[in-house]
């Protein structure tokens, strides 16, 4: 049996558009061990592969737990040097802060560990008004990594995201929206399905290359690697794509006539 399942959605000329990512494993409280974070990373490669405009991260409908996050048995043991240690849910969030377009978490039940860090790392997040966000490194003695401490900092107030990680406490989805975490607090499942999906048409039917080069500069303007690094080059060329796109003159040309411009992403 498999952990997540996933569908797209889109016209005839772009049938990959949306995709859709459902967890499926319950039973394990969709803990984010190898196997689920393998098939995670497959699903967003081949989303960027096929053109994808918006994806929407989801567990299945009613569940309590959105994600138990890392799964704790894959953690370095024995002594083990962190440092040595390739994180593999650290790859899938670098892989989604990277991906050309917008990730939405679809998030009701709790998300736990590094499964909070998953749905700060999204572009947008809706959330049920049961939902809660906790982050528990302080319960395992676990020092958390800076990439994602800074993910936290960057989305939450200071202050808040530090009780956050001291008290290892859940924030609620009320909280969170009122904290700028969640884009739309609604209160059951058929909603959250909807909204999420009516979020992703509305990111789908803009120009997709101008998106993915202003996602680019977001991301670069709260990492404090990206001078380090090939990000750098990424936005610029990102940017150059949009500028140069069949794209941009059908958005001046749609604006000029007064009609809705068809983005086909070249």
């Amino acid at each position: 049996m498999g952990v997540l399942v996933a569908r797209s959605l889109g016209p005839d000329h772009a049938p990959h558009q949306i995709v859709e990512i459902t967890m499926i494993n319950s039973a394990r409280r969709n803990v984010l061990g190898a196997a689920m974070l393998d098939e995670l990373s497959r699903v967003l490669a081949d989303a960027g592969a096929n053109g994808c405009r918006a994806l929407i991260l989801r567990a299945e409908a009613g569940v309590n737990t959105w994600s138990g996050g890392h799964d704790i048995t894959e953690l370095p043991t024995g002594g083990q040097d962190p440092a040595a240690w390739i994180n593999p849910l650290e790859a899938v969030l670098r892989q989604i802060q990277e991906a050309p377009f917008p990730v939405i978490a679809a998030v009701e039940g709790g998300a736990w560990g590094g499964a909070c860090d998953l749905v700060m790392t999204s572009d947008m997040v809706v959330a049920t008004s049961t939902a809660t966000f906790t982050i528990t490194p302080a319960r395992l003695g676990i020092p958390y990594s800076s990439e994602g401490t800074r993910r936290f900092v960057s989305a939450l107030p200071l202050h808040i995201a530090k009780e956050m990680f001291f008290t290892a406490q859940p924030i609620s989805a009320k909280d969170a929206y009122r904290w700028g975490v969640v884009n739309r607090l609604v209160d059951t499942s058929e909603e959250l399905a909807t909204t999420a999906w009516d979020l992703a048409k509305q990111i789908a039917s803009l120009a997709p290359l101008a998106i993915a080069a202003i996602k680019s500069e977001i991301t670069a303007m709260g990492d404090v690697n990206v001078a380090n690094t090939d990000f750098a080059d990424q936005v610029n060329a990102r940017r150059r794509a949009a500028w140069r796109s069949n794209d941009y003159r059908e958005g001046l040309v749609a604006f000029i006539e007064r009609r809705t411009p068809d983005f086909r992403g070249q």
